[in-house]
């Protein structure tokens, strides 16, 4: 930011270039980050997808949930003390409507995408799902006042129509190493709620930004409401897996390299762009998680998945490097103005104070 006496050695052009290209720099952080962030969920897609398969005789929901959830608690509250940040107590946060759909919200999506992953290849279940940032897009311009720009609906669009191309070939269910359940309508259904409660979670955790939560103290609250409720339902099924060592490392890694640094990231890159744009990131995830289905998993990969992916991941380089529009300038104009006028009044003052000093002297004399 310009100090107010620079005003005049700095043309209206000057101004507004150098504040754009700091946005538009710290947009690319946060961009490059994020798509970090959602291979990362990509992986995460992977590890819940194979729970059942490798472990069936001890895998529960509510098992998975404690394991994966209890390391994010400890470690949110280790990072917590380390970085010397004081977790705001529940009377401090002023969003709770908010703060629940995030914590909660988080624990409810974990069943629900499970539930998705056993009907659907897991890359039409992260494309189904990650339909998502639809909502969240619109409910950021509706409740947060975002600024809307027309290309959002066009990258809505373009998103959606390459990630129906994958989705496409989901007539062939059973390819892959994963025997999947046959009642779409059901999975659909499922797909619908997770939807809509991953909407809700992910506008939380932005109010949560704007609230000055640390990426840290949102995994802390995040860990302990979901590690709460699961911890419960253990006891009442009165079932932990301890019976396998290699399940609960296989959870608890979950939760460790991939639920918690995921989380950061992302947190993170909401600092850096609005979370209307950022959505458009999200789209990534469908793409990494299709490659590694077909690595890992033994998914087949068709020409449509291609054609969806070069769609998808063509739009999001068009998004990142998209140019801010007038819209941007006129605002930057408007400060500019308002420097400005600050620095005039600034000079206002400092004439009328010149001429009582003047005055005074002249009295004197």
């Amino acid at each position: 930011m310009y100090k107010s006496s620079d005003i005049y050695s700095i043309s209206s052009s000057q101004l507004n270039d150098e504040m754009l290209k700091e946005k538009r720099r710290k947009e690319k952080i946060g961009a490059v980050i994020g798509i970090i962030s959602q291979f990362i969920w990509a992986i995460n897609s992977i590890q819940l997808k194979t729970y059942k398969t490798f472990f069936p005789d001890y895998f529960s929901n509510n098992s998975l949930v404690f394991w994966r959830s209890l390391p994010i608690w400890v470690l949110g509250y280790f990072f917590c003390w380390k970085k010397g940040v004081r977790i705001k107590p529940l009377s401090a946060i002023h969003h709770k409507f908010w703060f629940v759909a995030r914590s909660f919200g988080n624990y409810v999506s974990i069943f629900l995408w499970i539930k998705i992953l056993s009907y659907f290849r897991v890359s039409t279940s992260q494309v189904i799902a990650g339909c998502y940032p639809v909502l969240v897009i619109y409910l950021s311009i509706l409740i947060l006042h975002e600024k809307f720009y027309f290309r959002y609906i066009i990258s809505v669009i373009v998103c959606i129509f390459g990630s129906a191309l994958i989705v496409l070939n989901e007539k062939n269910p059973n390819a892959s190493k994963i025997k999947l359940n046959d009642n779409k309508l059901a999975g659909l259904f499922f797909a619908g709620c997770h939807l809509l409660v991953n909407s809700f979670s992910n506008l939380g955790q932005k109010i949560q930004v704007k609230d000055k939560m640390t990426p840290d103290e949102q995994n802390y609250y995040l860990g302990m409401y979901n590690t709460l409720p699961a911890l419960f339902f253990c006891i009442i099924e009165q079932h932990f897996g301890f019976e396998s060592i290699l399940y609960i490392l296989y959870a608890i890694s979950n939760g460790f390299f991939v639920f918690y640094s995921g989380n950061y990231l992302q947190t993170v890159a909401m600092e850096y762009m609005a979370v209307s744009k950022f959505m458009t990131l999200t789209y990534m995830c469908t793409v990494f998680v299709f490659i590694l289905g077909f690595v890992l998993l033994g998914e087949y990969i068709y020409i449509t998945d291609i054609l969806g992916a070069g769609l998808i991941i063509s739009f999001q380089l068009y998004n990142i490097y998209y140019p801010p529009g007038r819209q941007i300038n006129e605002e930057n104009a408007i400060e500019k103005d308002k420097i400005a006028s600050i620095n005039r009044q600034d000079e206002n003052i400092d004439n009328i104070k010149d001429e009582k000093l003047i005055e005074n002297y002249e009295k004197r004399l």
